[in-house]
This record gives structure tokens, sequence and C-alpha cells, in this order.
């Protein structure tokens, strides 16, 4: 998908939605609603309600029950989808464009009317509880929820977006309502569409479906995270492997060292086979197979996260060696030739990205939802070539500094 910065409208409704429209000409159109609240905002509430409110929005509104909300998109080839997040909920859906009345209509109806009948409620949370118990066999995701929850200890980035069992028991229909009037906020929403529609059809569309809902605007702000503490943890655990998380506190989403640190990442651990990860430590000794770097930013802070698996026998040896590899990017400067064959590496995956339309919707949407606009590719290429080396070895000494890493290992009994 060619992204130009003229093919993108945005503009507000009178209850305070910001409606984004970028046009393209296949007939397969994409649409999502991000709603800014997600598990971070559950302070006062009980933990999952964000994710459990999610799974209810398919559960019946004031004129569906759940069977219609499920075959309105499907049957006629399309998707209707929801996910939560730490801080947001997007419901999506894609279709082709001759449906469009139809998509609009349902997003609208499962968002602003859901009803959360009683019945659903207890149907709904046996799932939830079955999808919180099998989350926890997979031993890499259950890790990743104790590291959040060590690394933002005390605040509510640190929560298990499923919520606990206990919790989940507990959410009742009150709680789900509450939770909606006081999170749900009109002005901090984001209704975005890519596909064929002409942005002035589409204007009166979006005007005909979410301009009639209500205004909400009440909002709790939202309480910045401070005071993290680095820690090392060791738990073991009957299992194959051993698994290890090593990480810090990073940049945030307005940070100026974001894109930088995004390069640095990229270099040391990303998705390409060349990273120095993955070369240095999986190709060279073949220790493991899972070792990867992830960059995971909130509004104020960030996550960021080495994972590795291995056998107990090389697991000390893997973890040296990592180490080993941020103290070079503290220590040494990285050429002018690697440089610039990093920034066309991740240039060329941000290329590889923008062709994914439906991945595209909620990154444009949550663009214009924290900095009302987007970032063509062409803009983030000349920010990328101005990043320099000492810029990326000044990030590595604030975030690789071994004072501040924390860690932690499951280990598989001997």
């Amino acid at each position: 998908m060619s992204l130009e910065q003229e093919n993108i409208v945005s503009y507000h409704l009178k209850n305070g939605i910001k409606v984004v429209h970028v046009e393209h000409k296949r007939p397969v159109a994409y649409c999502g609603l991000l709603v800014n609240a997600g598990s971070r905002d559950e302070d006062g509430y009980k933990s999952g309600i964000a994710h459990f409110l999610e799974h209810m929005l398919f559960k019946g509104t004031k004129k569906r029950k759940t069977r219609h909300i499920l075959s309105r998109i499907d049957e006629v080839g399309g998707e209707l989808n929801a996910y939560t997040a730490k801080e947001n909920t997007f419901v999506y859906t894609s279709f082709l464009d001759q449906h469009i009345d139809r998509a609009l209509d349902i997003m609208e109806d499962i968002t602003f009317h859901s009803v959360f009948p009683v019945k659903e409620i207890e149907k709904e949370r046996a799932v939830i509880v079955d999808e919180f118990q099998s989350y926890k066999d997979d031993p890499a995701e259950e890790m990743g929820d104790q590291f959040d929850a060590l690394m933002f200890a005390g605040h509510t980035l640190g929560n298990n977006i499923l919520g606990s069992v206990e919790s989940v028991q507990s959410i009742g229909q009150a709680d789900l309502r509450k939770f909606v009037s006081r999170t749900y906020n009109t002005d901090r929403m984001v209704l975005c569409y890519i596909g064929p529609t002409s942005k002035e059809k589409f204007r009166i569309k979006a005007e005909k479906y979410f301009a009639t809902v209500k205004k909400n605007t009440h909002r709790t702000e939202r309480l910045n995270y401070t005071g993290y503490e680095p820690f090392i943890l060791e738990v073991e655990k009957e299992m194959h492997s051993s698994h290890c998380l090593i990480g810090n506190i990073g940049y945030g989403l307005r940070s100026k060292k974001r894109l930088p640190f995004v390069l640095l990442n990229n270099i040391l651990g990303g998705p390409g086979l060349n990273s120095r990860l993955n070369m240095n430590i999986r190709e060279k000794y073949g220790f493991t197979y899972y070792l990867d770097a992830s960059y995971t930013p909130f509004e104020e802070c960030a996550q960021w996260a080495i994972y590795l698996s291995t056998d107990i026998k090389n697991l000390d040896k893997t973890i040296s060696l990592v180490y080993k590899e941020l103290k070079k990017l503290r220590d040494q400067p990285i050429s002018t030739l690697q440089l610039d064959k990093a920034k066309k590496q991740i240039m060329g995956q941000m290329a590889m990205a923008n062709e994914n339309t439906s991945g595209m919707l909620h990154v444009i949407a949550k663009s214009f939802l924290l900095f009302d606009r987007v970032d063509t590719l062409p803009h983030l290429y000349q920010r990328i070539e101005k990043i320099t080396s000492s810029q990326l070895r000044e990030i590595a000494n604030e975030i690789f500094d071994e004072k501040k890493l924390s860690r932690l290992v499951y280990k598989n009994k001997r």
C-alpha cells in the first residue's frame, strides 16, 4: 500500500471521534475503531476487565443477538474481530467495499450498544478462564507476564491483560458498564478506514453511523510509571528447555530517541537473520533456537527485552554471550559501513510492513490518536538517514547498562 500524505484525510465528528480516511483502489477495504482504553486503565477495577469487555462486545446489543453479530460480516466473506492491549482496544473489520454500510453499522453497534447479557457473561467467563489456563501452558508467554509484573511492579502497566482466574470470576455486568462509561471516551477514539470509497462519500457514512454516538469525554488521567528497580529472579520448573528474559525500561512513544532505538534494537536482535544475536550466538555456537530482542513502547516509557530459550547446559554460556554483545554496542561505535547497511535494512523492512494493509490500519489509527498525523515512508527515511553512530552508542550505554538490566530465568530442574 502506497501511503502518501495527500491520500490521508482526517477530521473530528461533533462527539469528538477522530476520523482518518486513506484512499486506495483495491476492492477490499479495512476499517477499525481504536479505543484508547486497555489493561493499564484498570486502576480501581478488577484486573482483566478491559479484555473481558472486548469479548462481551460480540455477545449481544440492543438489536442483535450473538449469532447475528458473528455472522453479519462473515456471511459476506469478510472478517470482524477485536483485540485488547495494554493501552488500547481495537475493533476492526475487512470486507469487500460494497459492504461498507454493513461494516460500519456493526462496528458502531457492538462498540456503543452492547448490553452484556448475564447469561453470556457466565458463558464467556468460562471461555476466558480456559484461555488463561492454556496461555500458561506456554512458558514464554507465562514468563512474559511475570516479567511485566516485576518490571512495572505496583503499576497497571504490569497487569496481565487476561487478568487472573480470581478477578475474571468476579467481573459482573455492573463492572463492565462502569468501565465503558469511564474509559470508552469519544474524544479518545479514532475511526480509521483504508479503501476505495472516496473521502467525500466516506465522510457521509462516518457521520451517519458514528456522529450520533453520545459524546463522552469523562476520563481519569493515566498515572505515569516511575520507580523501576532492576531485579534478578530464577524459577525452577518442570519443562524441557530453559528460558530467559533480559531487559530494561526504554523510551516511550513520544521520545525523540525512539526511532534511533528502533534501529539499534534491529541491529542487535531484530527479525533479520543477520542480527548480531542471531549471527554471533545462534549461528556461531548453535546454543539456542529462539533468540531475539523486542521493543514495546507505551505513552511515557517502554519495555525492552531479549528472549532466549536453550538447554540447561548451555544457559549460562548463552546469557554470558548476550551480555558480551551488549557490551560491544556500549563500547564500540558502529562503523559507517555497518550503519549504512543497517539503515538500508530497516528501510526495507518498513516498506514491506507498509504493504500489509491490515497491519497499517492500526499503525495509522494509533499515530493519529497520539500525534494527529502519520509519518510517511519518505519522512521516516529522512529521519533514519540523520541517525549517527554516536547517537546509537549513547543509547546503548543508557539502555544496555548492566547495572540497569533485569533478568528472569525459568530453569528446568536438573
